[in-house]
């Protein structure tokens, strides 16, 4: 009764955040009889009504653009579509095995984990976030939730750069500098800078504070959190290398060093293409998906979700994750042009790992939109077949 009911309360959650911005985009199931990609990728030519020579001509164009050394900035690109991997090229040195730096797609991954530990109710997205430096009484901290730090909207001290608080080298310093041995406690030792839900701003140290709250409920040490993400997130997809990086302090982490082959990544987006289900179990409980891709609640924010990127419109200082791709899209993303899109409208799942040596924004995204581009949109439910 209790996960039932919690489940329910996410549910609830997501819809009343969907009640204020447009619909969000069904998401497609797997197609009957075709294999899950558990022990391997079903590989298929492209179907028809994909524009296969506009699908060549976007690879051509993501692997022109080439770093100091000569080596092409993507160094994997695959696309996958109805479930079957249709495009795959590597940059030279690089191949299928080859594990890829997530950077901040681990935020993703960590956000993967807090899910399934809702759906065990074992914790709550609207229950004050166990932390225990906020627990002592009076400290305003103490009533941050989950749902604050998933959105990044908790108002906490230590954003990325100096939008919010935190300061330009407050993740250098995390991850590099005095923060380095002990991440989770560096990132939560800091003061409110907003009132929560008021305002947005990217932290890589909120996101490693959920890995360490993830860690603590799951037995606190770092072999502990190494067998319940394998054991309950990474096997059951069939997921076989990819591995999260700890800190001195022994936790995870979990806003930017997880380390896999590209079609594991592509495992990992496909899961949230899936809603949530794999090969007939469902990993994710009902509603977190579209909890995921719902923005953020404050004023400036239109473009995240719940450690998702969302293809929105963006104002202010904010940038689009895909622009001139489909709306349905969202994206786990990290530095340098770390990409996994998940397109619903298309069912399609875009993967882009690599360098962005020289290369800027416009050029990186512009071959991936028209990969994109290149596959025709789902029919809509009565169409002509």
């Amino acid at each position: 009764m209790r996960t039932s009911l919690l489940a329910l309360g996410l549910v609830l959650l997501a819809a009343a955040r969907a009640a204020a911005s447009e619909d969000l985009a069904a998401l497609p199931p797997h197609p009957h009889a075709l294999a899950w990609p558990t022990a391997a990728w079903v590989e298929g030519e492209p179907e028809a009504g994909v524009d296969r020579a506009a699908l060549d001509a976007a690879y051509e164009r993501a692997f022109r653009s080439v770093s100091v050394d000569g080596t092409s900035n993507v160094r994997a690109l695959l696309a996958i579509h109805r479930g079957v991997l249709v495009a795959e090229r590597y940059a030279p040195g690089f191949e299928p095995e080859t594990r890829f730096h997530s950077w901040s797609m681990a935020k993703s991954v960590t956000q993967a984990l807090v899910g399934i530990l809702v759906s065990d109710g074992r914790l709550r997205v609207d229950a004050p976030a166990p932390v225990a430096r906020w627990q002592t009484p009076g400290d305003l901290r103490g009533a941050l939730t989950l749902d604050h730090l998933l959105h990044m909207t908790s108002g906490l001290d230590n954003a990325d750069n100096s939008d919010g608080g935190g300061g330009a080298g407050f993740v250098e310093e995390l991850i590099f500098g005095k923060g380095a041995t002990d991440q989770a406690a560096y990132a939560s030792d800091v003061e409110l800078a907003h009132e929560p839900n008021t305002h947005w701003a990217y932290s890589t140290g909120t996101s490693t504070i959920v890995a360490s709250i993830v860690q603590n409920e799951v037995g606190g040490s770092g072999d502990a959190m190494r067998a319940f993400m394998g054991r309950r997130l990474f096997r059951p997809l069939g997921i076989r290398r990819m591995v999260g990086e700890f800190d001195d302090a022994g936790t995870f982490m979990g806003g930017g060093f997880v380390w896999a082959p590209a079609r594991d990544w592509a495992r990992f987006g496909y899961l949230y293409l899936r809603d949530g289900i794999w090969d007939g179990r469902r990993i994710l409980p009902e509603g977190w998906v579209d909890y995921s891709r719902t923005p953020a609640p404050a004023p400036n924010n239109a473009v995240f979700g719940a450690h998702f990127w969302l293809n929105d419109e963006p104002f202010g200082d904010q940038l689009a994750i895909l622009p001139g791709a489909p709306k349905s899209t969202f994206c786990v993303t990290g530095a340098y042009g770390q990409y996994v899109c998940m397109v619903p409208t298309h069912d399609l799942l875009i993967v882009r790992l690599g360098e962005m040596h020289g290369l800027g924004w416009p050029e990186l995204r512009a071959p991936l939109v028209d990969l994109i581009a290149a596959f025709p949109p789902l029919a809509a439910e009565g169409d002509a077949p």
